[in-house]
């Protein structure tokens, strides 16, 4: 992907060839860059001084890192497997309590009596 002109927006990554961030991200999200020597051939650039070599790998990690990431989310072109459903027994819920059994407990009835303390 070669620029077409125009105004560059973004930061350049190589001063050299005159290739912004946008190009190499243009590139990436086209789908045809999935290396840092498929962004430089994309973009067009001529070997040159060299320092822009070591931002267009971290952009590459950078973009592949994205879009694992939001495959995994949305369930990309690594389609995600169904996790088995365990069975849980099923358990009984006792039923209400008799309000006779409450009231016929000895001892909890009484008012005013203080707990009992540790000596």
């Amino acid at each position: 992907m070669a620029r077409t002109g125009g105004t560059p927006t973004g930061m350049y990554v190589c001063i050299c060839n005159a290739v912004t961030e946008d190009d190499v991200y243009g590139c990436m999200a086209g789908g045809a860059c999935t290396s840092a020597k498929d962004v430089k051939a994309a973009c067009g650039m001529l070997p040159g001084c060299g320092s822009c070599t070591k931002r267009i790998h971290a952009m590459v990690s950078e973009f592949r890192t994205a879009s694992d990431l939001a495959d995994a989310l949305t369930g990309g072109p690594h389609p995600l497997t169904a996790v088995p459903e365990t069975t849980v027994p099923e358990t009984t819920v006792p039923g209400p309590i008799a309000a006779e059994s409450i009231a016929s407990e000895p001892e909890r009835g009484k008012r005013g009596a203080a707990p009992p303390t540790a000596a």
